[in-house]
């Protein structure tokens, strides 16, 4: 049997993507499909090599095509109504895609012993000069302003269970027994996180793509002493604000369908759609809960003995 034949027979045998609107389905289309894609260091647009990562979005988007075939019979049926145009597909025709192609091909450096800030230049220039950042609400990056890579609910996450699949159980507040089980309205479960935090966002990968999908970005810190520069910028806030709790570390993302609501870290965890990004932050979590956070602005002095400021 083919690998994309077992993958199918997978699928049938738990289709879990039954319960999806047709909407919904073709959102999951658009986000595995996006996941796949490279902006390779000749300005090309590509798939990754394959490996185990990459293998988890081919059996995702086979899942996504045997749905289809399902619904609508043969591949085109389904995708014929245009819904794929809107893609927010990196341009490998701009300017911007071969400066960053070259900039990355010229740098050999080691997945896993950097983390990289993009952003622009004139910003990047004061923080690598003057150590000058700015932190930012998690409540900011909902604004409907931003652009589709970098706008995101953070303080809640929604999944999707099959209804097969999930249960509501009544708990006795008194006795903590288990008094019956009740069939939940709807299929979408959001968890929400109590307070406002602050977080600083970066990424794990020194990539071209990610030039074109933060804002045009022109330019990047590229920091190659992680754990120095997380230490001096927590140092640094302490400085200035107190009352909170710095955690740094990768973001988890989550498949909305197939997560459990127990295994959500509502501060570490990002709808799998963001997956490419490979996000790391920094997050400062208040000791009580509070929803009006301001703007902070640090300044950490020169950056120039953990990190390379890279311009386009």
């Amino acid at each position: 049997m083919k690998r994309h034949e077992m993958w199918r027979a997978q699928y049938r045998m738990r289709r879990y993507m039954e319960h999806l609107t047709e909407d919904e389905l073709q959102q999951r289309a658009k986000d595995v499909f996006l996941n796949q894609l490279v902006l390779t260091n000749e300005a090309k647009i590509g798939l990754p090599p394959i490996n185990a990562k990459s293998q988890y979005w081919m059996i995702q988007l086979t899942h996504v095509l045997e749905e289809f075939m399902i619904r609508y019979g043969p591949y085109p049926a389904g995708f014929t109504n245009g819904f794929m145009k809107d893609l927010s597909i990196p341009r490998p025709d701009v300017p911007l895609a071969s400066l960053a192609a070259k900039a990355v091909k010229s740098r050999e450096i080691t997945q896993g012993t950097y983390i990289v800030k993009y952003g622009k230049a004139q910003y990047l220039k004061q923080a690598f000069e003057n150590g000058k950042i700015r932190i930012a609400p998690a409540a900011s990056y909902s604004d409907p302003s931003l652009n589709p890579a970098i706008r995101d609910e953070e303080l809640q996450l929604t999944i999707q269970p099959p209804p097969t699949e999930f249960r509501m159980e009544i708990i006795d507040p008194n006795t903590g027994e288990k008094k019956g089980v009740i069939k939940p309205v709807g299929n979408k479960i959001t968890t929400s996180s109590q307070t406002n935090y602050y977080v600083y966002c970066l990424s794990h990968l020194f990539t071209p793509r990610l030039f074109l999908d933060f804002d045009h970005a022109n330019a990047c810190l590229l920091i190659t002493n992680p754990q120095k520069f997380i230490d001096r910028i927590v140092k640094e806030f302490e400085q200035v604000a107190t009352g909170f709790i710095p955690m740094a570390k990768p973001v988890r993302y989550i498949d909305p369908l197939n997560t459990r609501l127990g295994d959500i870290e509502i501060f570490f965890c990002k709808h799998f759609r963001y997956a490419y990004q490979k996000e790391f932050r920094i997050a400062w979590l208040p000791h009580e809960p509070c929803q009006k956070l301001d703007y902070i602005c640090l300044t950490l002095g020169s950056l120039e003995d953990v990190c390379e400021l890279i311009t386009l």
